[in-house]
């Protein structure tokens, strides 16, 4: 597809420039056609008046490349012949063609010797005088006209392709991003699904039994639920947010998100045993939706919550340098390559499948985060560092707005 897209912009692209390349180069030709066949039948016309006594023929610069012939048509005899052209053809065998120009028009093209004429009559002579085409200005600036319409085509066909392949280039990279999501999506969907259907069919095998014989498969089918639920619920998320979807935004205290999501989260530390220390500066004010302030604070939690290596030593810090909040959260964790550090915030990505199914993740969190910190005019990274892994989102400060009394004061 992407390919196909890629040569239909080509070919658009040097058909437009060869239509607009040809009517510049008719523009041209007619204007600079017209003003050489001017001079040249100046020079023809001055050539048809020469008299032997005015001077040498062949000494003139204007009759440099001009063949001039006096024929009498009583007699049928040359009366005179003068070729400075490179025409390279006999007086006779030129005499020969003189039957066929006397019936053409009194000046133009005459192709079989590759000339421009230019004859009259006087009396019973016929002159006619003969301008080389191959050496005067017409066939050249001809031929230059030519050759430089079909160089600048060959060469705009190469800009063309060079530059679609870099206007295609994030096309087909999110086409490829697409597919992949597609793709993981539908697996991630089938997953819980398939638990269901099965869960189901078990209870439906067993009609005679009671609702707390039952409980195994029903406590399972409603975990895949929650499950899929949350996994849908994210999907939405990302394709609202490839949609270009804008939230609401507005002034809020960014330091109270991040406390109230601390204290629902410490409980569950305290369950899992997980060491958690935070250290919070207060008024930290961002222009935000307070909504996903706390999705990301709860992402970064989860994620510090699901995969710390063993007590965790979970810590977060919220600070600011005057013109950006810096929220970081950290964890003891597992050895990770700068290879998976990169692929952190990829969508369904997780560096251990297993240990990412036993802890309910589906490889969205993370993009998310990222997703809402890009929403929010910021970003967020990731560094392993002496076996803790840390997460750093940084995000633009707002002044807090004045009281309604401080604002009649002043």
């Amino acid at each position: 597809m992407i390919r196909k897209l890629r040569n239909k912009i080509i070919v658009i692209n040097v058909v437009l420039m060869g239509i607009i390349l040809l009517t510049a180069l008719i523009t041209v030709y007619a204007i600079g056609f017209n003003r050489i066949r001017n001079e040249s039948d100046a020079r023809l016309s001055t050539a048809l008046n020469y008299i032997p006594t005015d001077g040498s023929f062949d000494e003139n610069p204007l009759f440099k490349d001009v063949t001039l012939i006096t024929y009498d048509s009583d007699s049928k005899q040359l009366i005179q012949f003068y070729n400075n052209a490179s025409l390279n053809v006999p007086a006779d065998e030129i005499v020969g063609h003189l039957r066929n120009i006397v019936h053409q028009s009194d000046s133009g093209f005459y192709l079989p010797l590759r000339c421009y004429y230019k004859y009259r009559y006087e009396g019973n002579l016929f002159k006619l005088a003969l301008l080389d085409v191959q050496q005067n200005s017409i066939g050249t600036f001809s031929v230059f006209s030519v050759i430089t319409c079909i160089i600048s085509l060959m060469c705009y066909f190469v800009i063309s392709y060079l530059l679609a392949n870099i206007a295609l280039k994030p096309v087909e990279e999110n086409w490829k991003q697409q597919k992949q999501f597609i793709a993981d999506a539908s697996h991630e969907l089938k997953t819980p699904l398939s638990v269901i259907m099965a869960n189901t069919e078990i209870i439906a095998s067993h009609p005679e039994a009671t609702v707390q014989s039952q409980m195994k498969w029903i406590e399972n089918t409603r975990s895949e639920s929650a499950r899929m639920a949350e996994l849908v619920s994210n999907l939405l998320f990302i394709a609202k947010s490839d949609d270009g979807f804008k939230v609401q935004m507005q002034h809020c205290n960014l330091s109270d998100c991040v406390g109230s999501m601390v204290l629902s989260f410490d409980s569950k530390f305290y369950e899992n045993s997980k060491n958690f220390q935070y250290d919070l500066k207060p008024d930290i004010f961002v222009n935000g939706n307070e909504s996903q302030l706390k999705q990301l604070v709860a992402i970064l939690l989860d994620n510090a919550n699901k995969y710390s290596a063993g007590k965790g030593d979970i810590e977060l810090q919220l600070d600011s340098t005057g013109k950006t909040a810096i929220l970081t959260v950290s964890n003891n964790s597992d050895d990770l390559t700068d290879e998976q550090l990169h692929h952190l915030f990829d969508r369904f990505y997780t560096v251990d499948q297993s240990r990412n199914k036993n802890n309910g993740g589906n490889g969205l969190g993370l993009s998310i985060a990222r997703i809402i910190c890009e929403n929010h005019n910021g970003r967020i990274n990731a560094e392993y560092r002496n076996g803790r892994l840390t997460f750093t989102a940084v995000l633009p400060i707002s002044k807090k707005p004045l009281k309604t009394s401080e604002q009649n004061k002043n």
